[in-house]
């Protein structure tokens, strides 16, 4: 009997050998998946992601606008608000690319999720996936947003992510630059309202500072 089991015993620790390996390789993968699964069963994901939309674009102006008219040293953007004036303040070009937004406020960025037109990703930056790409695809992008000029701010892009699977970190600037069509470009570009001096996120809510007071 025990010569018999064995060849069974042998495909067991291959299969448990091949299962440890896998986890080994995608531990990262793994350990982002279970973030958010957890953060599902606890509620924290719900208040810090959102998705653009006209009612949550009208909450966000007239919190900006208390920056101005009610004189207000700051405001607190809800995940919705702060996705409908991303949504509003890209290029037309590049909004026109995505589609399902959504943005997950982290600490000290801002992760977009979407669909996003794939015609403009350079082929060389993408790697073997390039090979298999669609007309669309799933994507995810992360990085600080900043104020830098008046009614001006730059995304800058920390990560870069198709179907899930990371580019690496030097290719993301060279795959903003294409995406938006400008070969000086390493950051997005996105307008904001008037009034506003400094942007600071946390997963509870995106602080919009105001002018300093004369």
């Amino acid at each position: 009997m025990g010569c018999l089991t064995a060849p069974f015993k042998l495909v067991g620790y291959l299969g448990l050998i091949a299962a440890l390996l896998i986890g080994w390789l995608y531990r990262d993968r793994l350990a982002s998946e279970a973030r958010k699964v957890l953060g599902g069963f606890s509620g924290g994901s719900a208040a810090s992601t959102g998705r653009p939309g006209s009612h949550a674009l009208l909450s966000a102006h007239a919190k900006i606008d208390s920056l101005n008219g009610w004189r207000a040293d700051s405001v607190v953007l809800s995940a919705s608000e702060v996705a409908s004036l991303i949504g509003t303040g890209l290029t037309p070009s590049l909004r026109s690319q995505l589609d399902s937004l959504r943005v997950e406020l982290q600490d000290g960025s801002v992760a977009v999720s979407a669909n996003l037109a794939t015609a403009r990703l350079p082929r060389e930056l993408i790697g073997p996936l390039a090979m298999a790409l669609r007309d669309r695809e799933p994507i995810e992008a992360a990085g600080p947003l900043r104020v830098v000029a008046p009614r001006t701010a730059e995304w800058a892009l920390r990560s870069f992510k198709i179907r899930n699977i990371p580019l690496p970190q030097d290719a993301v600037p060279k795959l903003v630059s294409r995406a938006l069509g400008d070969s000086t470009r390493r950051t997005v570009p996105v307008r904001i309202p008037a009034g506003i001096r400094e942007i600071k996120i946390r997963p509870s809510g995106a602080t919009l500072f105001g002018n300093a007071r004369p």
